[in-house]
């Protein structure tokens, strides 16, 4: 029961990680359009 219980915590700690990756992504991106300096 334990392991069952660290693994759903693990797992729910890779989806806030993913997320806030994702939302960090996104802000960038956003940024690097704004440029006036387009590659």
């Amino acid at each position: 029961m334990l392991h069952l219980f660290q693994n759903l915590e693990y797992e729910i700690l890779l989806k806030k990680l993913t997320i806030l990756g994702l939302a960090q992504f996104q802000e960038d991106f956003y940024i690097f359009k704004k440029l006036p300096i387009h590659f």
